[in-house]
């Protein structure tokens, strides 16, 4: 992971509150953070997600213009499984990875390092 932004925080740009409540929740057990996008500005954290369940067009645009300003910081689109098609174009706009919808909590843990011994 790049080494910009704030350690054990997330950016998740979404507006379903419940993604944002469950990664929030889970973060917050963990000692970490995320911060819910309002908009397109996503502060200065090393890992940020976007949502591929709806506003798609305007989320793989803002993958584009993150992936050309920040190219260390690592984004995770999310979507559900069986979309194919738009997590290849996520990737081709310079999406880190995509993943499936019940797997951003595991992720946001795992790549942000809060709550696993020696993280830094």
């Amino acid at each position: 992971m790049g080494g910009m932004g704030s350690p054990g925080t997330v950016a998740l740009v979404s507006d379903d509150l419940m993604f944002a409540s469950q990664l929030s929740t889970t973060m917050r057990r963990a000692g970490g953070t995320a911060v819910l996008v309002a908009g397109d500005v996503v502060p200065d954290v090393a890992l940020v997600f976007v949502d591929l369940n709806n506003a798609v067009e305007p989320r793989l645009a803002l993958i584009g213009r993150l992936r050309e300003e920040r190219p260390d910081l690592e984004i995770v689109g999310f979507s559900h499984h069986g979309d194919l098609a738009l997590r290849r174009r996520a990737r081709a706009c310079g999406a880190t990875r995509v993943v499936n919808n019940g797997s951003i909590g595991a992720v946001a843990l795992r790549r942000s390092g809060v709550g696993v011994p020696g993280a830094s």
